[in-house]
């Protein structure tokens, strides 16, 4: 019995010695981990390595975007009235017909109807015409004939009224009877009357002639109608009918734009001016004013430069310039947007009827604000701050900022920092207040 006892207590030596080790070297782990935080404490933090910018003074705008189609401001689709086969179209000089991109002329001074286009069968109404240009000579003559008449019932008036007054006379001296008198007083009313029936004849054929005049406009209306004429001078961009086609109003489809484009027998434009009908949000529609400046872009990849909003400025290819023409006051019930239409100036501007573009329109302008890029600010419950490098550049102070107009690249700053002061960029996410850091770059400037 002694002997198993003392084995076991020869057993229970080892672990013991193992578990007083293990606490010696566990003590002492605590007490280095202690002197070395001690140690710490008195050491300063290392700083952290920033880029910074300096503030500006300079101009910024504030841009809204959209995108639309680009039309023609005078665009008219041209079609016939009157249906039937068509019997001409308009030839160039090489003998070969009108076709897309060939310009045509419109009515001159004094002029009502441009050039003749293409027109369909009107024989009848050529027929018709006839027989009103017939009926306004028959008028015209049956006028003269009334004349005739007058001159020749004014001449019996004449004489009517000579002899009653050489028969007053007589009468006067008794040189005649009563009956007599009383004869030639009725001849010269007679005479009277006849004058009053050749004028109402006269009156009444000059309102046949007009008569007559009414039924050729009204007989050449339908030749009109039935005939395409350019309304101005331009270009074609669709021609959709060739001589020998037969045309009815119910052939054109004006289920869609696309599909009147497509099926309506010519389309002109005037390349001189184009318009953008833009679909903006609400809230950034609110903004837009008719007159505002804008900058139009025939490829969707481009973008503005600040250089690029001053008038003065030649623009590069591919954009151009145009202004606000007219801003909806109701917001539509779809799509809850206003709709802006922006106008170019005319001449010509290197945009084509149809080409889809993106405009930028310059809603608010400053010429002298303190700006800054947007990669300085950090937003903190919801708040703008930036962090501001002291003079002496070792150490940051996170300052409030207020914001002002948003531009292209830059913001700027109302309140809160001034003009030349250092702010962080790169690095300001691992900033506190107070913090100390290194200035390894200034962005536009050289350091030392």
């Amino acid at each position: 019995m002694a002997g198993k006892l003392k084995r076991k207590a020869l057993w229970l030596i080892p672990l013991l010695l193992l578990i007083v080790a293990i606490g010696a070297v566990a003590i002492q782990r605590v007490t280095d981990r202690a002197e070395e935080k001690s140690s710490l404490k008195g050491m300063a933090p290392d700083p952290l390595g920033v880029r910074c910018i300096r503030t500006v003074r300079g101009p910024i705008h504030a841009l809204v975007f959209g995108e639309g189609t680009a039309r023609a401001v005078r665009r008219e689709f041209l079609t016939f009235e009157h249906p039937g086969k068509v019997t001409y179209v308009k030839a160039n000089q090489d003998g070969r017909p009108i076709s897309e991109g060939d310009w045509v002329k419109g009515p001159r001074p004094g002029q009502q109807l441009g050039e003749l286009l293409a027109s369909v069968d009107k024989r009848q109404h050529v027929e018709e015409l006839k027989v009103a240009g017939s009926a306004r000579v028959e008028s015209k003559q049956q006028v003269e004939v009334a004349r005739a008449q007058i001159a020749q019932a004014e001449a019996q008036q004449k004489l009517a009224m000579e002899n009653y007054k050489r028969k007053e006379t007589l009468y006067g001296v008794k040189a005649i009877s009563k009956y007599e008198l009383d004869v030639a007083r009725t001849n010269l009313k007679s005479a009277d009357t006849e004058v009053q029936s050749a004028r109402a004849r006269l009156e009444s054929a000059v309102s046949a002639v007009a008569a007559a005049e009414a039924r050729i406009n009204q007989a050449r209306l339908p030749m009109e109608r039935s005939s395409i004429y350019a309304p101005f001078d331009g270009v074609l961009t669709y021609v959709n009918i060739k001589q020998g086609d037969y045309f009815a109003a119910n052939l054109v489809d004006l289920s869609s734009e696309e599909a009147l484009l497509r099926t309506v027998p010519m389309v002109i434009i005037d390349p001189d001016q184009f318009e953008v009908t833009l679909e903006l949000p609400y809230f950034e529609g609110a903004l837009v004013m008719p007159g505002q400046p804008a900058l139009i872009m025939t490829s969707a990849h481009m973008a503005p430069s600040v250089s690029d909003l001053k008038a003065d400025v030649p623009l590069k290819e591919g954009m151009v310039r145009g202004t606000v023409f007219s801003v909806n006051p109701a917001v539509s019930p779809g799509g809850r947007s206003i709709q802006v239409k922006v106008r170019t100036a005319k001449g010509p501007r290197g945009i084509r009827d149809g080409m889809f573009v993106t405009c930028w329109i310059v809603v608010d302008e400053k010429p002298d604000a303190v700006v800054v890029p947007f990669d300085v600010f950090i937003y903190r419950q919801n708040r703008p701050y930036v962090f501001r490098v002291d003079t002496a550049g070792k150490r940051v102070e996170q300052i409030e900022i207020v914001e002002g107009i948003s531009g292209l690249s830059m913001q700027e700053i109302l309140q809160g920092v001034g003009e030349g002061e250092l702010l962080v960029t790169d690095g300001r996410h691992r900033l506190s207040n107070g913090a100390p850091v290194e200035v390894i770059e200034i962005v536009g400037e050289k350091t030392n």
